[in-house]
Order: C-alpha cells, then structure tokens, then sequence
C-alpha cells in the first residue's frame, strides 16, 4: 500500500484490516517480537517533509485546554481495574498524569511514529482535535519504536517534530512498548478488556503505528480502527460524533 492511502472505514465492533507499509526511506522490516508485519509490497516512498497543504493545524491555531500541563488541576482518583486510575508520563517533560484527568470526555488512543508511511495522519489527528475538542473531546498519542524502530529514541526529538512538522496540540505521552511484556499500563488495559472485533478482540497485538481506539465517556472502548484507516474517514467520525452526543 502506498505511503498515506486511505483504507475504508469501519463500523464499531467490525474490524477491516488495512495494514499500511510504514518506511521511512526503506522497505519496512519483518516483524519482531510482540509484532506484525504490515501488509507485503510496501514502497520506499519517504515520509513528506512537512504535512500537507490545508490538512493540519495551524501553529497560530487556539490551543485546548491541556489537563496533563495544568498545575491547578485538582486531585483525582479512578475505579480501580479502569483506564481513570492509570497515569502516564508525558512526552518529555516526564510528569506523572492520572488519567482520571480526562474523566466524562471522549477519548481516541493512538499508537504514533516519526518515520512512517503512516506520519501523514497527524494531519487530521490534529484536525480533528481542533474540531471537536471543545464537544469533549481528547486524543492521546503514545509514541513507540516497536515497529521497524520508525520513531525517535528521544523524546525531545519527538517534541520537535510533532510540533514543527504538524502542529500537534493534543497530548502526548513517553515512548514505550504497546504490546508485550514491557506494554505500557494504558495498552495492558485495553488488550484486557472484553469484546472486540473477532478473533481475539481487544487482546490481539496493536498490528503497526497509527492503530486507533475510541473511547467512551465511560471508559469503554466502542471501536478500534486500523492503522491504515485515516481518524478522518467518515465511518471513524461518525462512530466518534455518536459517542460525543451521548452525556
């Protein structure tokens, strides 16, 4: 699949695979432990140098509001075994954000690289960030170099090009593993929850960057979307729209 193509959409609880070949000047190499290789006759097309024309946010843009860099944020405890009561570390600055931050709102978790045939979709990341973020709305994005090492070992590294490059103004958390033994809290979490697509639901293995989860007001996954399926396609918005109108 060519670097940023489209795959189709999906409908909650139906996965569609559309795995992208995600290379950064190279052909992307086989799959590691805890991983799957993307889909067979990927390009070595590289990544744009700067995001697309008209599709991402401007650096002039308002900022949201950003709960993981408030020092007024009041004191908050989740429901143990849910995703409020997990914290995260935010990208470069390293403090410790309890998630229950973010409680009533409507999250979409995102697996992100740097360097990969992928990186275009923080363009309507970011997009729709802006667009729905005042609905309650909030992306969090989890940097990890698990597959074919296509993101930064740094994380101030990360910062600079997400912010240059894209505009990024949604948070971000430390780089990390998303599956395996050395997963991240937040991805242990969601391959522990039940349902999901079949065969394995929830539980299988975040296949390559960009794999997205929808998460409801009430800390429930309702969809996970491909990581070759752009957040903007309309199948994506219309599952987060639903999610956003319900209080």
């Amino acid at each position: 699949m060519p670097n940023g193509m489209r795959g189709s959409g999906i409908a909650a609880g139906i996965t569609v695979v559309l795995l992208a070949a995600c290379n950064s000047g190279a052909t992307d190499p086989g799959p590691g432990t805890g991983t799957q290789a993307p889909a067979p006759g990927g390009d070595t097309k590289a990544i744009p140098s700067a995001p697309p024309t008209g599709s991402t946010g401007s650096p002039t843009a308002m900022l949201p509001y950003d709960p993981t860099n408030d020092p007024n944020a009041k004191p908050c405890t989740g429901t143990a075994g849910q995703l409020d009561a997990l914290s995260a570390n935010v990208l470069t600055y390293g403090n410790d954000v309890p998630l229950c931050r973010f409680d009533g709102n409507v999250l979409m978790i995102v697996n992100v690289a740097s360097h990969c045939g992928n990186t275009p979709q923080y363009a309507p990341l970011e997009a729709l960030y802006q667009k729905y973020r005042a609905q309650g709305f909030y992306i969090l994005g989890f940097p990890s170099p698990q597959f074919g090492a296509q993101e930064f070992t740094n994380e101030t590294d990360v910062t600079a090009f997400c912010t240059s490059m894209y505009h990024i103004t949604f948070p971000m958390f430390s780089i990390g593993d998303v599956n395996g033994a050395n997963m991240q809290p937040v991805y242990k979490w969601i391959h522990a929850q039940p349902g999901g697509p079949p065969p394995d639901g929830y539980a299988r293995d975040v296949q390559w960057n960009f794999e997205k989860y929808i998460i409801s007001r009430h800390g429930q996954i309702v969809m996970r979307v491909e990581n070759g399926t752009y957040p903007d396609d309309p199948a994506v918005v219309a599952a987060l729209e639903a999610e956003l109108a319900k209080k």
